[in-house]
């Protein structure tokens, strides 16, 4: 269940990062240099986040979490 949960999340970032290259190729078009910049950026922190989620077990802290193979606990 977790896999597919992860694998989930991952196709759709993917998916989402590709209507983000329609708003950037949109905004290109109609010379709104900003909003292209914005989206661009956001699609990019989005792939990047898609191949990047760790298989590792996570605890969720407010500053630093713990990431390793297997919780004991």
């Amino acid at each position: 269940m977790k896999k597919n949960l992860i694998n989930l999340v991952r196709l759709g970032l993917r998916i989402h990062s590709f209507f983000h290259l329609l708003e950037f190729i949109s905004a290109i078009y109609e010379n709104a240099y900003i909003t292209a910049s914005i989206a661009l950026f956001a699609m990019s922190l989005e792939l990047v986040a898609s191949f990047l989620i760790p298989k590792e077990h996570i605890h969720i802290k407010p500053l630093i979490s713990d990431v390793h193979e297997s919780c004991e606990k």
